[in-house]
């Protein structure tokens, strides 16, 4: 299975909606692709955001009442039975479920857009790190540079970014430096670095100087917690890097002692 048909089923493969060898054949090229594997999480995550921001309601006890009610039996002078309903053709399954993740796309949108409540600079930022970070951990690889050697790291993002990692070795200190990788936050490639502390993975995102958001008061000294995740500011000597992990939010913040310390 190639991209441009996997691009086409993975909103009815997320949505339950295929049989299972097609589903397998989806979830199979997804393993062996990041990008697509990217798209995935991507849902996931629209689907965790819907989930937390539309609001839920409980029918009410009368309605309730009603529907444990028998049906009556139609009498002589029933009125005559509607035709059966038509399915829709596959293509127009897949159609209406793009249409429907578009329209939901759309609606965070405006939520998160002009017309709706505008979000701090600072707090859009967090929303990208943890994106990017959910994003890479669900790929089959976190990494496009694969190395502890701080050597071969650093020189690989040459020419990729705008701000060159420092690329720090923290083995000493229990957090291994394993590799890196091109990531977007907004719309900037960016650097990030990837550790491993135990089974945790921790990214390390270095940012411009001039980020939105890269000034406002989350920037502090201790950890914030986002989706379950924690997250990290330090300034590691010219640069501003965020760091974006599972770990516990005291354990981020010793890496980022450590990382600052380092340089």
């Amino acid at each position: 299975m190639d991209c441009r048909t996997a691009s086409m089923l993975l909103q009815p493969c997320f949505d339950g909606e295929l049989d299972e060898g097609t589903a397998a054949s989806v979830r199979a090229h997804i393993a062996a692709c990041a990008d697509c594997a990217r798209e995935m999480a991507a849902l996931q995550a629209l689907r965790d955001a819907m989930k937390r921001s539309v609001p839920r309601y409980t029918a009410p006890q009368s309605l309730r009442d009603r529907l444990k009610q028998p049906i009556p039996s139609a009498g002589p002078a029933a009125a005559p039975l509607r035709p059966a309903r038509r399915f829709p053709p596959p293509w127009l399954a897949i159609a209406a479920s793009l249409l429907l993740a578009a329209s939901l796309g759309a609606g965070l949108a405006w939520r998160w857009g002009p017309a709706g409540p505008a979000p701090a600079a600072s707090e859009l930022l967090l929303h990208d790190l943890v994106s990017s970070h959910l994003r890479a951990v669900a790929a089959s690889s976190s990494v496009d540079v694969l190395s502890s050697d701080r050597h071969t790291v650093r020189p690989w993002f040459a020419g990729k970014v705008e701000v060159a990692p420092p690329a720090i070795d923290l083995s000493a200190q229990g957090f291994e430096l394993v590799g890196g990788r091109v990531d977007y936050v907004g719309a900037r490639r960016v650097a990030v670095l990837v550790y491993k502390h135990g089974q945790h993975v921790i990214d390390l995102f270095v940012l411009p100087e001039d980020t939105p958001g890269m000034t406002g008061g989350e920037a502090t000294a201790g950890a914030v917690m986002r989706q379950g995740l924690s997250l990290v500011h330090r300034r590691v000597g010219d640069v501003q890097a965020w760091a974006v992990s599972d770990l516990d939010s005291k354990e981020l913040a010793a890496f980022g002692d450590a990382l600052a310390g380092a340089h």
